[in-house]
């Protein structure tokens, strides 16, 4: 606890210094001479500095590309809803302390669906999250440098089932523009802290009617809970990647489109080692375990009003490499497995205030 302590006393630290050292900087550069559009940019951040609490709510709508399946035997429909609700507090121009929670249902029920029943209602981890969104522009290049600093709360099903305790994150954000073009890439380091090394179940809350067996055994952890295999995740490292292009007053003045195209890359390493034996894949490494996925999103998002946006696309997230560990997996569009709705077309409506 104390060395969390210290971490989050020192990033926070980090991100005001960043502001502080290069505030008389930014507040020329957030100031450029009157053009399309800067007239309208400054008026919006005079407002929000005035009022210094904002927020987001955004609906979406997923569909799996399994549904599309002729097969009836290997096809899994799945179409899935949330509502995401982010209050924030604007700090500073350049500093926000934001909290995020939301709700999500399978409407359809399968193998692939987070649900025991269609039509549930589950409710996700609670973040709180500060970003800088500009703590120093490199000289030369023009590169805008943003920080965050996140916390996740175990208020989803699923991180209860893995009995964790939080999970922090650490990152780092570059970005360069180019006209309508903008390049992004950020990294970020993420902790999970959990109770046991494993998932665990509690008895009295599924019923004396549920049998426990997993390979191996049951582990019995307390008089309530039991270990149902498998290793959770200790720590992780996520790499993203994205172009986009914006067209503005494309249809009405103050309005845009844009067009963006997303990589993500993630190595997750476990709490567990497990050695190659003889049963293992030709292409398998023994040790730490860890876990390669990686997936891309296509994009297209339409900026209705100054408040009010519209989204659309298309997003993959698969493992990186075949069962057998040989061939990478296409990120974005899985075309070999595609009933096993890896890739999702999806639709979203975001207002902010």
């Amino acid at each position: 606890m104390r060395r969390a302590v210290v971490m989050l006393a020192t990033w926070v630290a980090f991100l005001g210094f960043g502001q502080a050292m290069a505030h008389d900087r930014w507040a020329a550069e957030d100031a450029p001479p009157a053009q399309d559009g800067t007239v309208v940019e400054q008026e919006l951040e005079a407002q929000r500095a005035k009022i210094p609490f904002g927020g987001s709510v955004s609906l979406s709508q997923s569909l799996g590309a399994g549904t599309f399946t002729s097969n009836e035997y290997t096809r899994r429909s799945s179409y899935d809803v949330s509502l995401r609700l982010s209050p924030m507090w604007r700090i500073t121009n350049l500093i926000s302390l934001s909290l995020g929670v939301g709700v999500a249902a399978s409407l359809v029920e399968n193998y692939d669906s987070a649900v025991t029943y269609k039509r549930r209602w589950v409710l996700s981890d609670t973040s709180l999250s500060l970003r800088n969104r500009k703590m120093v522009v490199i000289p030369g290049a023009d590169i805008r440098v943003s920080g965050s600093l996140s916390f996740s709360f175990p208020t989803s099903p699923q991180s209860q089932y893995r009995q964790l305790y939080f999970s922090s994150r650490a990152g780092l954000g570059f970005s360069r523009e180019f006209g309508n073009l903008a390049l992004n890439y950020s990294v970020s380091f993420y902790k999970n802290f959990n109770r046991y090394t494993t998932p665990a179940i509690s008895v009295p809350d599924v019923g004396d009617h549920i049998v426990f067996a997993h390979f191996e055994g049951n582990e019995q952890l307390t008089n309530d809970l039991i270990s149902t295999g498998g290793s959770n995740t200790s720590f992780g490292l996520t790499n993203s990647l994205s172009v986009g292009y914006s067209f503005p007053n494309v249809f009405a003045k103050g309005q845009s489109l844009s067009v963006t195209i997303a990589y993500d890359m993630n190595h997750s390493w476990t709490y567990q080692s497990f050695p190659k034996d003889e049963l293992s894949a030709e292409h398998a490494i023994g040790g730490r375990g860890f876990r390669d996925s990686h997936g891309g999103t296509f994009d297209v998002s339409y900026q209705i009003l100054e408040y009010l946006g519209v989204s659309a696309g298309v997003s993959t997230f698969v493992a990186m490499k075949s069962a057998d560990n040989k061939d990478i997996v296409f990120p974005f569009f899985n075309f070999s497995d595609y009933y096993r709705n890896d890739t999702s077309f999806y639709a979203t409506v975001t207002g902010s205030f």
